[in-house]
């Protein structure tokens, strides 16, 4: 059976806030019912030092001598019964007939126990009175002979006191109670709306809805945790939507070059293209052939690179050279474009990396520069000594401010691009992020309209 955390929430506080509250209600009924007696044996033993007196002043034991007990006793509401050693009522100051007088004896187990200080007890003192009630005894002597002092108070309100009490506490309690429960349940919902909002966009996140997010304004932990949802969502949304980019990118480039295999190997075999052309289209068929293979090559040394797989084969190495024999297998582009390259000074600027890795971004930058520079233009190499960083700035038409942010994306390709490079699948820039991350290094962009684009890379903690 489903049980909820806010069932479960308001039956533990319940629980325990009702355990203490009864817990602290016993404790004050039993200290309220000892407050009581002690003020009462209190009584008793204030007013024995005048029925002592009463007691050992007079010369014989008659009623007539202790009518004063009589009227003492109806003046602070206490019967006053005066023993012999053995136990025997001699005088009573309750109304005749004196029921203590009647055969009974005060208890020898209770007579061994009275000192001359008093014994207190609740009781009946065994039985020696019919109810139990507050009870005082006192020993004390009068011409030689011991004798017994007992005082009852006539009122015996511990019941019904212990009864209010007991009642007054079940008022407060179920007062206490409901407005605990009220503040409990208030909280409770407070607390716990937001986990139930949490359940719910958990619920749409793994649906793939990452439209509407959490709003908890608190500043406790369930408020790091929507920030944290919210993070985690965000970042969900950016990864499902660099998914969906991915696989229509990827269906897009795939589908080209292999609807031109499909349309021109067909023309060949059902005669529609001439076999005085074969060789010509074959020669298509094979370029794109190679085009499917650079896609293919590039996707997984992309994956091999950010998965981590590519182990690096680092060492120290002069960058120059690189470059140097790089730009010779652009020779012919340079040439046809009129692209005049200009290299800054420097000797031994060495870099520490992985060579082959690090060669794959220097011609991946070169062949992007020498695509995009404009007929006539240049392309120049400059270093930065203290930063240990590559920079490659090419003359042209530049990148738009919308276009910076995107050039590293797999697949991406400016407008400029698809004019320029129709070949070309978008994946070059991406491959020189993820070697460069690879490195701990960082790679950055920048670019002004109809003037240059100039990329700089660094290899981070890799650096000589």
């Amino acid at each position: 059976m489903h049980k909820s955390i806010f069932t479960e929430l308001i039956s533990l506080c319940g629980t325990v806030f009702g355990s203490a509250v009864i817990c602290v209600g016993v404790v004050l009924v039993i200290v309220s019912g000892q407050n009581y007696k002690s003020d009462r044996f209190d009584l008793l033993e204030d007013k024995s030092a005048y029925a002592l007196e009463l007691a050992a002043g007079g010369s014989a034991y008659s009623s007539g001598e202790f009518a004063e007990f009589a009227k003492f006793a109806d003046a602070v509401g206490i019967d006053f019964t005066v023993t012999n050693s053995d136990g025997v009522a001699l005088v009573c100051s309750e109304a005749s007939p004196c029921s203590h007088t009647a055969g009974k004896i005060f208890s020898p187990d209770v007579r061994e126990r009275v000192t001359e200080v008093g014994l207190e007890e609740y009781g009946s003192f065994e039985g020696y009175y019919d109810s139990d009630g507050f009870l005082y005894a006192v020993r004390f002597e009068r011409d030689g002979e011991e004798y017994f002092l007992i005082e009852r108070l006539r009122e015996n309100n511990l019941p019904a006191h212990m009864l209010r009490i007991a009642a007054a506490l079940a008022v407060a309690v179920a007062v206490i109670m409901s407005v605990a429960f009220a503040i409990i349940y208030t909280s409770a919902k407070r607390l716990l709306s937001p986990i139930k909002q949490m359940t719910v966009a958990a619920e749409r996140f793994g649906s793939g809805d990452f439209s509407e997010k959490l709003r908890v304004a608190d500043e406790n932990e369930l408020g790091y945790l929507a920030s944290s949802l919210n993070e985690m969502a965000g970042s969900l949304e950016e990864l499902e939507e660099t998914r969906r980019t991915f696989i229509s990118n990827v269906s897009h480039e795939l589908k080209t070059p292999m609807t031109t295999i499909a349309g021109f190997v067909d023309g060949i075999l059902d005669g529609t293209i001439p076999p005085e052309q074969h060789r010509h289209y074959l020669e298509i068929v094979s370029a794109e052939v190679d085009r499917l293979s650079r896609l293919v090559r590039s996707m997984l040394n992309i994956s091999k690179y950010e998965t981590g797989e590519m182990e690096l084969a680092a060492s120290d190495f002069d960058v120059l050279p690189m470059i140097v024999g790089t730009l010779e297998n652009f020779e012919k582009k340079l040439d046809e474009k009129n692209i005049s390259v200009s290299i800054e000074p420097v000797s031994g600027f060495r870099l520490y990396g992985d060579p082959d890795l690090i060669g794959q971004v220097v011609y991946n930058l070169i062949d992007n520069a020498v695509k995009f520079t404009d007929e006539g233009g240049t392309i120049e190499f400059s270093f930065g000594e203290k930063e240990r960083s590559v920079t490659v700035r090419n003359s042209g038409e530049g990148l738009a401010k919308n276009e910076i942010s995107k050039v590293f994306d797999r697949f991406y390709k400016t407008d400029q691009s698809r004019g320029i490079d129709p070949g070309g699948v978008g994946l070059g820039l991406s491959i020189v992020s993820s070697i460069i991350r690879l490195h701990g290094g960082k790679i950055l962009v920048s670019s002004e309209q109809n003037r240059y684009t100039e990329f700089t890379f660094t290899l981070g903690g890799f650096n000589g």
